[in-house]
């Protein structure tokens, strides 16, 4: 996951040189960014069902527009295994949720998935993302096209997938 501000540390700091008398004048914070998730990761509603305990599979929207996500892969496959389907799930019987992860947003988010397990790339799109080890950035990148079909893409439960840009 990236840091996208340093308010937080520039507040930190300053309130720390106030309280040694070297500021005179209180920091200005910049606009705080959205709240992180109210739902713990232990919240079984929140989960993907094959979450492990190595961590939960997540992912983090840079580009200009709203990507699909789903919160179950169904079937075989191993981290960035890609598949066609009009959902993740096609074919598949029960309760498989998927919502739309806003520009900027994270799938940890409060309204989201704490373990997203999928994300979707339309038909006529193309993707470029870096996989990233869970806590960690520098990942590889990977560009996804999606000629002729719509395609998911599977999230093994210990990466932090950053969607860099998605253009149609």
């Amino acid at each position: 996951m990236r840091i996208r501000t340093m308010a937080g540390a520039a507040a930190a700091g300053a309130a720390l040189a106030t309280g040694a008398g070297l500021l005179a004048a209180p920091a200005q914070a910049a606009p705080a960014e959205p709240a992180q998730a109210a739902q713990p990761r232990g919240d079984a509603g929140a989960r993907g069902k094959d979450c492990s305990i190595i961590g939960c599979s997540e992912v983090e929207n840079f580009s200009g527009r709203k990507v699909r996500i789903g919160r179950d892969w169904c079937g075989a496959g191993s981290n960035g295994t890609v598949k066609n389907g009009t959902t993740a799930c096609d074919g598949h019987t029960g309760s498989h949720p998927e919502k739309w992860l806003q520009k900027g947003h994270h799938s940890g988010w409060e309204g989201y998935f704490a373990d997203t397990d999928t994300f979707g790339i339309i038909k006529g799109c193309t993707m470029k993302v870096q996989w990233n080890r869970d806590g960690s950035e520098g990942g590889d990148m990977k560009t996804y096209k999606a000629s002729r079909h719509n395609r998911w893409v599977k999230v093994a439960d210990n990466y932090d997938v950053d969607i860099e840009s998605y253009k149609c």
